[in-house]
Protein backbone atom coordinates (compact mmCIF):
# COMPACT_ATOMS: atom_id res chain seq x y z
CA UNK A 1 0.00 0.00 0.00
CA UNK A 2 3.18 2.56 0.77
CA UNK A 3 4.60 1.31 -2.49
CA UNK A 4 1.86 2.08 -4.31
CA UNK A 5 1.28 5.73 -2.34
CA UNK A 6 4.76 6.37 -3.23
CA UNK A 7 4.13 5.47 -7.22
CA UNK A 8 1.30 8.02 -7.25
CA UNK A 9 3.45 10.53 -5.67
CA UNK A 10 6.11 9.97 -7.85
CA UNK A 11 3.82 10.20 -11.32
CA UNK A 12 2.05 13.30 -9.63
CA UNK A 13 5.33 14.80 -9.72
CA UNK A 14 6.05 14.05 -13.00
CA UNK A 15 2.71 15.17 -14.11
CA UNK A 16 3.51 18.53 -12.33
CA UNK A 17 6.70 19.11 -13.69
CA UNK A 18 5.30 18.17 -17.21
CA UNK A 19 2.99 20.99 -16.65
CA UNK A 20 5.25 23.70 -15.39
CA UNK A 21 7.72 22.94 -19.03
CA UNK A 22 3.91 23.25 -21.09
CA UNK A 23 3.44 26.56 -19.37
CA UNK A 24 6.96 27.86 -19.60
CA UNK A 25 7.02 26.87 -23.14
CA UNK A 26 4.14 28.49 -23.96
CA UNK A 27 5.08 31.57 -22.10
CA UNK A 28 8.53 32.02 -23.59
CA UNK A 29 7.66 30.79 -27.11
CA UNK A 30 10.56 27.64 -26.89
CA UNK A 31 10.86 25.55 -30.22
CA UNK A 32 12.49 22.45 -31.34
CA UNK A 33 15.22 24.34 -32.84
CA UNK A 34 18.44 23.65 -30.71
CA UNK A 35 21.05 26.67 -31.10
CA UNK A 36 24.40 25.45 -32.13
CA UNK A 37 27.28 25.34 -29.28
CA UNK A 38 29.90 27.71 -29.69
CA UNK A 39 33.45 27.05 -30.47
CA UNK A 40 35.90 27.61 -28.04
CA UNK A 41 37.54 30.50 -30.20
CA UNK A 42 33.85 31.84 -31.18
CA UNK A 43 33.30 31.50 -27.25
CA UNK A 44 36.34 33.32 -26.31
CA UNK A 45 35.75 36.09 -28.58
CA UNK A 46 32.55 36.45 -27.33
CA UNK A 47 33.92 36.91 -23.95
CA UNK A 48 36.04 39.84 -24.71
CA UNK A 49 33.84 41.99 -26.91
CA UNK A 50 30.98 41.36 -23.83
CA UNK A 51 33.22 42.68 -21.45
CA UNK A 52 34.62 45.42 -23.45
CA UNK A 53 31.27 46.47 -24.89
CA UNK A 54 29.45 46.40 -21.28
CA UNK A 55 27.46 48.99 -19.38
CA UNK A 56 30.24 49.10 -16.68
CA UNK A 57 32.85 50.37 -19.50
CA UNK A 58 30.67 53.10 -20.63
CA UNK A 59 31.59 52.95 -24.22
CA UNK A 60 35.03 53.45 -23.62
CA UNK A 61 35.66 57.13 -24.81
CA UNK A 62 39.29 58.88 -24.18
CA UNK A 63 39.23 60.48 -20.77
CA UNK A 64 36.55 58.20 -19.15
CA UNK A 65 36.99 55.75 -15.81
CA UNK A 66 35.69 52.72 -18.63
CA UNK A 67 38.38 53.12 -21.45
CA UNK A 68 40.72 52.64 -18.16
CA UNK A 69 39.60 49.14 -17.56
CA UNK A 70 39.88 48.35 -21.11
CA UNK A 71 43.29 49.49 -21.28
CA UNK A 72 43.81 47.34 -17.92
CA UNK A 73 42.07 44.16 -19.38
CA UNK A 74 44.24 44.28 -22.61
CA UNK A 75 47.02 44.67 -20.70
CA UNK A 76 46.69 42.00 -18.43
CA UNK A 77 45.82 39.55 -21.80
CA UNK A 78 49.11 40.46 -23.07
CA UNK A 79 50.84 39.72 -20.01
CA UNK A 80 48.72 35.89 -20.01
CA UNK A 81 49.99 35.19 -23.82
CA UNK A 82 53.57 36.05 -22.63
CA UNK A 83 54.41 39.38 -24.75
CA UNK A 84 56.77 41.70 -23.63
CA UNK A 85 56.15 44.60 -23.13
CA UNK A 86 56.23 47.39 -25.76
CA UNK A 87 55.52 50.64 -24.25
CA UNK A 88 56.98 53.30 -21.56
CA UNK A 89 59.52 52.19 -19.24
CA UNK A 90 59.08 48.57 -19.36
CA UNK A 91 55.19 48.41 -19.48
CA UNK A 92 52.52 47.84 -21.79
CA UNK A 93 51.32 51.18 -22.06
CA UNK A 94 52.31 54.25 -24.55
CA UNK A 95 51.20 57.61 -23.25
CA UNK A 96 49.19 59.26 -26.04
CA UNK A 97 47.54 62.89 -25.51
CA UNK A 98 44.73 63.43 -27.03
CA UNK A 99 42.09 65.95 -27.92
CA UNK A 100 38.82 65.17 -26.28
CA UNK A 101 36.66 68.07 -26.10
CA UNK A 102 36.69 71.69 -27.34
CA UNK A 103 35.76 75.08 -25.13
CA UNK A 104 34.58 78.35 -26.58
CA UNK A 105 35.96 81.55 -25.08
CA UNK A 106 33.79 84.30 -23.22
CA UNK A 107 35.29 86.81 -25.68
CA UNK A 108 34.04 85.15 -28.15
CA UNK A 109 30.94 87.20 -30.30
CA UNK A 110 29.19 87.06 -33.69
CA UNK A 111 27.57 90.18 -34.98
CA UNK A 112 25.52 89.94 -37.65
CA UNK A 113 23.72 93.92 -39.99
CA UNK A 114 25.30 95.55 -36.62
CA UNK A 115 23.38 93.58 -34.45
CA UNK A 116 25.28 91.59 -32.02
CA UNK A 117 23.49 87.94 -31.52
CA UNK A 118 23.22 85.81 -28.32
CA UNK A 119 25.67 82.81 -28.03
CA UNK A 120 24.06 79.20 -27.47
CA UNK A 121 20.83 80.64 -28.52
CA UNK A 122 21.33 82.36 -32.25
CA UNK A 123 24.38 81.33 -32.97
CA UNK A 124 27.59 78.99 -31.79
CA UNK A 125 30.49 78.12 -33.39
CA UNK A 126 31.49 74.99 -35.20
CA UNK A 127 34.19 72.83 -33.66
CA UNK A 128 36.70 73.55 -36.81
CA UNK A 129 36.62 77.23 -37.39
CA UNK A 130 39.99 78.99 -36.97
CA UNK A 131 40.73 81.07 -33.79
CA UNK A 132 40.34 84.66 -35.22
CA UNK A 133 38.21 87.77 -35.46
CA UNK A 134 37.07 88.78 -39.47
CA UNK A 135 34.80 90.82 -40.83
CA UNK A 136 33.24 91.52 -44.04
CA UNK A 137 30.14 91.95 -46.45
CA UNK A 138 27.99 88.85 -46.72
CA UNK A 139 27.59 86.70 -50.00
CA UNK A 140 24.94 83.99 -49.87
CA UNK A 141 26.33 81.25 -51.81
CA UNK A 142 23.60 78.41 -51.55
CA UNK A 143 24.91 75.42 -50.76
CA UNK A 144 28.86 76.64 -50.69
CA UNK A 145 29.24 73.84 -53.31
CA UNK A 146 32.06 73.64 -55.77
CA UNK A 147 31.13 70.54 -57.89
CA UNK A 148 33.24 71.39 -61.32
CA UNK A 149 32.98 67.81 -62.86
CA UNK A 150 28.92 68.08 -62.40
CA UNK A 151 29.03 71.56 -63.61
CA UNK A 152 27.38 73.06 -60.34
CA UNK A 153 29.18 75.49 -58.62
CA UNK A 154 27.55 77.85 -56.09
CA UNK A 155 30.59 80.59 -56.22
CA UNK A 156 30.45 80.81 -59.93
CA UNK A 157 30.73 84.69 -60.88
CA UNK A 158 30.51 85.63 -57.33
CA UNK A 159 33.54 87.58 -55.82
CA UNK A 160 33.61 86.36 -52.13
CA UNK A 161 37.96 87.20 -51.20
CA UNK A 162 37.84 88.52 -47.80
CA UNK A 163 33.92 88.86 -47.50
CA UNK A 164 31.91 86.41 -45.26
CA UNK A 165 29.77 83.84 -47.45
CA UNK A 166 26.77 82.49 -46.22
CA UNK A 167 26.41 78.72 -46.76
CA UNK A 168 23.16 76.55 -46.73
CA UNK A 169 23.15 73.38 -44.60
CA UNK A 170 23.27 69.89 -46.32
CA UNK A 171 22.98 69.59 -50.23
CA UNK A 172 20.20 70.39 -53.07
CA UNK A 173 18.19 66.94 -53.77
CA UNK A 174 19.55 64.92 -56.85
CA UNK A 175 17.66 65.68 -60.35
CA UNK A 176 18.35 62.17 -61.68
CA UNK A 177 20.86 59.50 -60.88
CA UNK A 178 23.71 61.25 -62.40
CA UNK A 179 23.72 63.81 -59.65
CA UNK A 180 26.57 63.89 -56.91
CA UNK A 181 24.08 64.36 -54.75
CA UNK A 182 21.63 62.80 -52.63
CA UNK A 183 18.46 62.23 -50.29
CA UNK A 184 17.61 63.04 -46.62
CA UNK A 185 18.55 61.25 -44.50
CA UNK A 186 22.06 59.81 -47.16
CA UNK A 187 24.43 62.71 -48.02
CA UNK A 188 27.24 63.18 -50.21
CA UNK A 189 30.76 64.44 -49.13
CA UNK A 190 29.20 67.61 -50.55
CA UNK A 191 27.12 68.08 -47.70
CA UNK A 192 30.15 67.38 -45.13
CA UNK A 193 30.67 71.04 -43.17
CA UNK A 194 34.07 70.65 -42.78
CA UNK A 195 34.21 70.56 -46.89
CA UNK A 196 31.81 73.13 -47.23
CA UNK A 197 34.76 75.21 -44.71
CA UNK A 198 37.44 74.54 -46.89
CA UNK A 199 35.66 75.13 -50.74
CA UNK A 200 34.90 78.63 -48.82
CA UNK A 201 38.62 79.08 -47.93
CA UNK A 202 39.54 77.16 -51.24
CA UNK A 203 37.14 80.67 -52.47
CA UNK A 204 39.38 83.17 -50.71
CA UNK A 205 36.44 83.97 -48.14
CA UNK A 206 37.47 84.76 -44.49
CA UNK A 207 34.44 83.45 -43.06
CA UNK A 208 31.72 81.14 -43.28
CA UNK A 209 28.09 81.44 -41.51
CA UNK A 210 26.10 77.98 -41.69
CA UNK A 211 22.09 78.55 -41.97
CA UNK A 212 19.96 75.29 -41.26
CA UNK A 213 16.36 75.81 -43.76
CA UNK A 214 15.62 72.83 -44.18
CA UNK A 215 12.14 70.97 -42.91
CA UNK A 216 11.53 70.54 -39.75
CA UNK A 217 11.31 66.65 -41.01
CA UNK A 218 15.35 66.40 -42.17
CA UNK A 219 16.64 69.18 -39.54
CA UNK A 220 18.05 69.19 -36.35
CA UNK A 221 16.01 71.08 -33.60
CA UNK A 222 18.11 73.89 -32.56
CA UNK A 223 21.87 74.84 -33.22
CA UNK A 224 24.66 72.18 -33.62
CA UNK A 225 26.78 71.88 -30.34
CA UNK A 226 30.65 72.50 -30.43
CA UNK A 227 30.93 69.01 -29.58
CA UNK A 228 29.07 67.75 -32.25
CA UNK A 229 31.26 69.23 -34.99
CA UNK A 230 34.67 69.15 -32.92
CA UNK A 231 37.64 68.09 -34.94
CA UNK A 232 41.18 67.47 -34.87
CA UNK A 233 42.15 70.50 -36.35
CA UNK A 234 40.65 73.73 -37.79
CA UNK A 235 39.74 74.20 -41.18
CA UNK A 236 42.15 77.13 -41.71
CA UNK A 237 38.79 79.68 -42.13
CA UNK A 238 36.32 81.17 -39.23
CA UNK A 239 32.83 78.87 -39.03
CA UNK A 240 30.19 79.53 -37.07
CA UNK A 241 26.75 78.58 -37.05
CA UNK A 242 23.48 81.34 -37.12
CA UNK A 243 20.09 80.34 -36.75
CA UNK A 244 17.98 80.71 -39.33
CA UNK A 245 15.57 83.55 -37.50
CA UNK A 246 18.53 85.37 -36.93
CA UNK A 247 19.50 85.85 -40.08
CA UNK A 248 15.77 86.21 -41.65
CA UNK A 249 15.14 88.79 -38.80
CA UNK A 250 18.73 90.72 -40.35
CA UNK A 251 17.79 90.89 -43.73
CA UNK A 252 13.52 91.62 -43.18
CA UNK A 253 14.35 95.32 -44.77
CA UNK A 254 15.76 93.77 -47.95
CA UNK A 255 13.35 92.05 -49.31
CA UNK A 256 15.33 88.92 -49.70
CA UNK A 257 14.48 85.80 -48.85
CA UNK A 258 17.34 82.93 -48.55
CA UNK A 259 14.08 80.59 -48.02
CA UNK A 260 12.53 81.02 -51.14
CA UNK A 261 16.42 81.26 -52.98
CA UNK A 262 16.74 77.85 -51.21
CA UNK A 263 13.66 76.12 -53.00
CA UNK A 264 14.93 77.82 -56.46
CA UNK A 265 18.06 76.02 -55.89
CA UNK A 266 15.92 72.82 -55.37
CA UNK A 267 13.54 73.19 -57.62
CA UNK A 268 16.09 73.79 -60.76
CA UNK A 269 19.29 72.49 -58.96
CA UNK A 270 21.34 75.57 -60.03
CA UNK A 271 23.09 78.15 -57.86
CA UNK A 272 20.80 81.52 -56.85
CA UNK A 273 24.00 83.07 -55.03
CA UNK A 274 23.85 86.80 -54.20
CA UNK A 275 25.21 89.52 -51.80
CA UNK A 276 23.10 90.38 -49.27
CA UNK A 277 23.92 93.86 -48.76
CA UNK A 278 25.22 93.42 -44.95
CA UNK A 279 28.38 92.99 -43.31
CA UNK A 280 28.87 90.35 -40.42
CA UNK A 281 31.57 90.23 -37.96
CA UNK A 282 32.92 86.73 -36.70
CA UNK A 283 35.33 86.54 -33.31
CA UNK A 284 36.02 83.72 -32.64
CA UNK A 285 38.09 81.57 -29.63
CA UNK A 286 38.29 78.12 -29.17
CA UNK A 287 40.36 76.12 -26.49
CA UNK A 288 41.25 72.45 -26.90
CA UNK A 289 40.66 70.34 -23.68
CA UNK A 290 43.36 67.35 -23.68
CA UNK A 291 42.94 64.08 -21.97
CA UNK A 292 45.82 61.63 -21.41
CA UNK A 293 45.36 58.03 -23.02
CA UNK A 294 47.35 55.17 -23.67
CA UNK A 295 48.19 52.36 -26.47
CA UNK A 296 48.63 49.13 -25.41
CA UNK A 297 51.52 47.04 -27.06
CA UNK A 298 52.60 43.64 -26.87
CA UNK A 299 55.92 42.08 -28.58
CA UNK A 300 56.07 38.52 -29.77
CA UNK A 301 59.76 37.94 -30.39
CA UNK A 302 60.51 35.94 -33.74
CA UNK A 303 62.85 32.76 -34.05
CA UNK A 304 64.72 33.54 -37.27
CA UNK A 305 67.81 36.11 -36.93
CA UNK A 306 66.09 38.30 -39.65
CA UNK A 307 63.40 38.85 -36.71
CA UNK A 308 65.83 41.73 -35.48
CA UNK A 309 65.13 43.74 -39.05
CA UNK A 310 61.81 42.61 -39.74
CA UNK A 311 58.36 42.41 -37.89
CA UNK A 312 54.90 42.56 -38.58
CA UNK A 313 52.07 45.44 -36.92
CA UNK A 314 49.04 44.20 -36.31
CA UNK A 315 46.63 46.61 -34.77
CA UNK A 316 43.22 47.41 -33.54
CA UNK A 317 41.40 50.09 -31.55
CA UNK A 318 39.80 49.78 -28.53
CA UNK A 319 38.18 53.19 -27.59
CA UNK A 320 34.87 54.38 -28.57
CA UNK A 321 32.80 57.23 -28.42
CA UNK A 322 31.13 57.01 -24.89
CA UNK A 323 28.06 58.73 -24.56
CA UNK A 324 27.58 59.62 -27.92
CA UNK A 325 28.60 63.78 -27.16
CA UNK A 326 31.15 63.05 -30.14
CA UNK A 327 30.63 61.23 -32.77
CA UNK A 328 26.96 59.34 -32.81
CA UNK A 329 24.80 58.93 -35.70
CA UNK A 330 21.51 59.56 -33.45
CA UNK A 331 21.93 62.95 -32.11
CA UNK A 332 18.50 62.20 -29.54
CA UNK A 333 20.80 59.47 -28.38
CA UNK A 334 23.28 61.43 -26.81
CA UNK A 335 24.04 61.14 -23.07
CA UNK A 336 23.17 57.43 -23.75
CA UNK A 337 26.02 54.27 -23.64
CA UNK A 338 27.45 53.68 -27.24
CA UNK A 339 28.32 50.40 -26.47
CA UNK A 340 31.37 50.14 -29.43
CA UNK A 341 30.70 46.37 -30.04
CA UNK A 342 31.61 46.16 -33.43
CA UNK A 343 32.95 49.18 -33.40
CA UNK A 344 35.59 48.19 -32.28
CA UNK A 345 35.33 45.61 -29.41
CA UNK A 346 35.05 43.03 -32.46
CA UNK A 347 38.36 44.25 -33.87
CA UNK A 348 40.23 44.16 -30.34
CA UNK A 349 38.99 41.05 -29.46
CA UNK A 350 40.23 39.31 -32.53
CA UNK A 351 43.45 41.15 -31.53
CA UNK A 352 44.11 39.69 -28.26
CA UNK A 353 42.86 35.69 -30.07
CA UNK A 354 45.66 36.41 -32.61
CA UNK A 355 48.27 36.84 -29.61
CA UNK A 356 47.33 34.41 -27.90
CA UNK A 357 47.30 31.83 -31.11
CA UNK A 358 50.63 33.11 -32.10
CA UNK A 359 52.18 33.03 -28.88
CA UNK A 360 51.11 29.85 -27.93
CA UNK A 361 52.16 27.90 -31.64
CA UNK A 362 55.02 25.36 -30.87
CA UNK A 363 56.48 27.44 -33.95
CA UNK A 364 56.67 30.82 -33.74
CA UNK A 365 57.00 33.01 -36.68
CA UNK A 366 60.37 34.27 -38.50
CA UNK A 367 59.39 37.57 -37.72
CA UNK A 368 58.65 39.55 -34.88
CA UNK A 369 54.84 40.63 -34.18
CA UNK A 370 53.77 44.11 -32.64
CA UNK A 371 49.87 43.61 -31.16
CA UNK A 372 49.09 47.07 -30.53
CA UNK A 373 45.68 48.26 -28.81
CA UNK A 374 45.32 51.87 -30.19
CA UNK A 375 43.59 54.73 -28.07
CA UNK A 376 42.37 57.91 -29.69
CA UNK A 377 40.95 56.64 -33.00
CA UNK A 378 38.03 58.04 -33.03
CA UNK A 379 38.96 61.30 -32.11
CA UNK A 380 41.22 61.54 -35.32
CA UNK A 381 43.33 58.93 -35.22
CA UNK A 382 45.44 60.33 -32.20
CA UNK A 383 46.89 56.09 -31.02
CA UNK A 384 48.01 54.62 -34.15
CA UNK A 385 49.81 58.30 -34.81
CA UNK A 386 51.36 58.46 -31.59
CA UNK A 387 53.05 54.80 -31.97
CA UNK A 388 54.14 55.59 -35.83
CA UNK A 389 56.21 58.75 -34.02
CA UNK A 390 57.55 56.29 -31.58
CA UNK A 391 57.27 52.80 -32.69
CA UNK A 392 58.12 49.41 -30.38
CA UNK A 393 60.66 48.74 -33.43
CA UNK A 394 61.37 51.28 -36.28
CA UNK A 395 59.09 51.07 -38.97
CA UNK A 396 62.07 51.19 -41.57
CA UNK A 397 61.63 47.47 -40.53
CA UNK A 398 57.85 47.20 -40.83
CA UNK A 399 56.97 44.25 -43.39
CA UNK A 400 53.21 45.32 -42.97
CA UNK A 401 50.58 46.85 -40.92
CA UNK A 402 47.05 44.97 -40.34
CA UNK A 403 44.16 46.32 -38.98
CA UNK A 404 41.23 44.86 -37.85
CA UNK A 405 38.67 47.87 -37.87
CA UNK A 406 35.17 46.73 -37.75
CA UNK A 407 34.85 42.90 -38.16
CA UNK A 408 31.99 41.48 -35.80
CA UNK A 409 29.87 41.90 -38.84
CA UNK A 410 30.48 39.01 -41.62
CA UNK A 411 27.62 38.48 -43.89
CA UNK A 412 27.36 36.11 -46.55
CA UNK A 413 31.00 35.02 -45.68
CA UNK A 414 31.66 38.66 -47.33
CA UNK A 415 35.15 39.74 -45.98
CA UNK A 416 36.21 43.19 -46.99
CA UNK A 417 39.75 44.28 -47.68
CA UNK A 418 41.49 47.63 -47.99
CA UNK A 419 44.73 48.62 -48.89
CA UNK A 420 45.70 45.89 -50.99
CA UNK A 421 47.22 48.26 -53.60
CA UNK A 422 49.57 49.39 -51.24
CA UNK A 423 52.08 46.19 -51.94
CA UNK A 424 52.20 44.70 -54.94
CA UNK A 425 52.85 41.24 -53.20
CA UNK A 426 48.94 41.31 -51.08
CA UNK A 427 47.13 40.38 -54.56
CA UNK A 428 48.64 37.17 -54.45
CA UNK A 429 48.62 36.64 -50.61
CA UNK A 430 44.83 37.41 -50.66
CA UNK A 431 44.29 35.09 -53.38
CA UNK A 432 45.90 31.70 -51.61
CA UNK A 433 44.23 32.10 -48.82
CA UNK A 434 41.23 29.77 -49.14
CA UNK A 435 39.31 29.45 -45.53
CA UNK A 436 35.93 29.35 -47.29
CA UNK A 437 35.14 33.34 -47.10
CA UNK A 438 34.65 35.48 -50.35
CA UNK A 439 37.16 38.35 -50.19
CA UNK A 440 35.77 42.01 -51.28
CA UNK A 441 39.32 43.41 -51.95
CA UNK A 442 39.79 47.10 -52.81
CA UNK A 443 43.37 48.57 -53.36
CA UNK A 444 42.47 52.25 -51.68
CA UNK A 445 43.10 52.77 -48.11
CA UNK A 446 39.97 54.62 -46.12
CA UNK A 447 40.72 56.41 -43.28
CA UNK A 448 41.45 54.04 -39.77
CA UNK A 449 44.66 53.64 -37.78
CA UNK A 450 46.81 51.98 -40.89
CA UNK A 451 46.39 55.53 -42.67
CA UNK A 452 49.28 56.44 -39.82
CA UNK A 453 51.48 53.86 -41.01
CA UNK A 454 50.72 54.12 -44.96
CA UNK A 455 51.50 57.82 -44.70
CA UNK A 456 55.25 56.86 -43.43
CA UNK A 457 55.16 54.53 -46.64
CA UNK A 458 54.37 51.11 -44.54
CA UNK A 459 52.03 48.14 -47.01
CA UNK A 460 48.93 47.82 -45.28
CA UNK A 461 45.51 45.89 -44.93
CA UNK A 462 42.70 46.52 -43.47
CA UNK A 463 40.10 44.19 -42.50
CA UNK A 464 36.79 44.67 -41.69
CA UNK A 465 32.99 43.24 -42.21
CA UNK A 466 30.93 46.78 -43.17
CA UNK A 467 28.92 49.74 -41.79
CA UNK A 468 25.57 48.75 -40.51
CA UNK A 469 22.47 50.62 -39.15
CA UNK A 470 23.77 50.60 -35.81
CA UNK A 471 27.38 51.68 -36.28
CA UNK A 472 28.04 55.41 -33.99
CA UNK A 473 24.75 54.42 -32.23
CA UNK A 474 23.79 53.39 -28.67
CA UNK A 475 22.31 49.69 -30.27
CA UNK A 476 26.01 48.57 -31.87
CA UNK A 477 25.77 45.89 -28.96
CA UNK A 478 27.32 42.51 -28.42
CA UNK A 479 24.58 39.78 -28.97
CA UNK A 480 24.14 41.78 -32.47
CA UNK A 481 27.88 40.17 -33.50
CA UNK A 482 28.58 37.04 -35.54
CA UNK A 483 31.10 35.36 -33.51
CA UNK A 484 31.34 32.53 -35.50
CA UNK A 485 31.96 35.05 -38.34
CA UNK A 486 34.52 36.77 -36.30
CA UNK A 487 37.05 33.64 -36.02
CA UNK A 488 36.74 33.41 -39.92
CA UNK A 489 37.92 36.68 -39.99
CA UNK A 490 40.83 35.92 -36.93
CA UNK A 491 41.94 32.44 -38.97
CA UNK A 492 42.01 34.57 -42.13
CA UNK A 493 44.40 37.01 -40.67
CA UNK A 494 46.29 34.73 -38.88
CA UNK A 495 46.90 33.18 -42.06
CA UNK A 496 47.80 36.28 -43.98
CA UNK A 497 50.44 37.38 -41.20
CA UNK A 498 51.74 34.05 -41.50
CA UNK A 499 52.19 34.61 -45.34
CA UNK A 500 53.95 37.75 -44.97
CA UNK A 501 55.94 36.76 -42.21
CA UNK A 502 57.33 34.07 -44.50
CA UNK A 503 58.41 36.06 -46.90
CA UNK A 504 61.66 37.36 -47.29
CA UNK A 505 63.10 40.51 -47.38
CA UNK A 506 60.37 43.40 -47.68
CA UNK A 507 57.61 44.08 -49.56
CA UNK A 508 57.02 46.73 -52.58
CA UNK A 509 55.37 49.42 -51.16
CA UNK A 510 53.05 51.25 -53.36
CA UNK A 511 51.06 54.61 -53.23
CA UNK A 512 47.31 53.82 -54.57
CA UNK A 513 45.08 57.37 -56.32
CA UNK A 514 43.47 58.99 -53.85
CA UNK A 515 40.02 58.13 -55.37
CA UNK A 516 41.09 54.78 -55.50
CA UNK A 517 38.58 52.22 -54.13
CA UNK A 518 35.03 50.95 -52.92
CA UNK A 519 31.89 53.10 -52.49
CA UNK A 520 32.91 55.49 -49.34
CA UNK A 521 29.80 54.46 -47.46
CA UNK A 522 31.17 50.60 -46.57
CA UNK A 523 34.14 51.95 -45.40
CA UNK A 524 34.54 52.61 -41.43
CA UNK A 525 35.77 55.96 -41.20
CA UNK A 526 37.91 58.01 -38.53
CA UNK A 527 37.05 60.64 -37.67
CA UNK A 528 33.81 59.74 -38.42
CA UNK A 529 31.67 61.68 -41.75
CA UNK A 530 28.84 61.58 -39.67
CA UNK A 531 26.98 63.49 -38.39
CA UNK A 532 28.11 66.66 -39.81
CA UNK A 533 26.30 66.57 -43.18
Amino acid sequence: MRTRRREQAVVTKLAASALTLFVLFLLTGWTTKVTPPQSSTSAELSGHVRYLASEELMGRAVGTAGIDLARNYIGEQFAKYGLLPGGDNGTYFQAVEAATGLKLKDASEVAVANARLAPDREWTALGFSASARVEGEMVFVGYGITATDYGYDDYAGMDVKGKIVVVLRYEPPPKDGGSPFRKHPQYSRYAELRTKAQTARGHGAAGMILVDLNSAEESEKGLLSLARTSSTSDAGIVSVQVSHRSLERALAGTGLSLRARKEKIDRDEKPASIPLGWKASLGIQIERITAKADNVIGILPGFESRAKDEHIVIGAHYDHIGLGHYGTRDTSAEGRIHHGADDNASGTAVLLWLAKELSRQPRRLPVAVIFVAFTGEELGLYGSRQYATRPALPLLSAKAMINLDMVGRLRNNRLMVAGAGTAKEFREILNHAELGLSLDVSPGVGRSDHVSFYNLNVPVLHFYTGVHEDYHRPTDTWEKLNFEGMEKVGRFVLHTATRVAGMSGPLTFSRVPPNAGRREELIPTSPPRAPNP
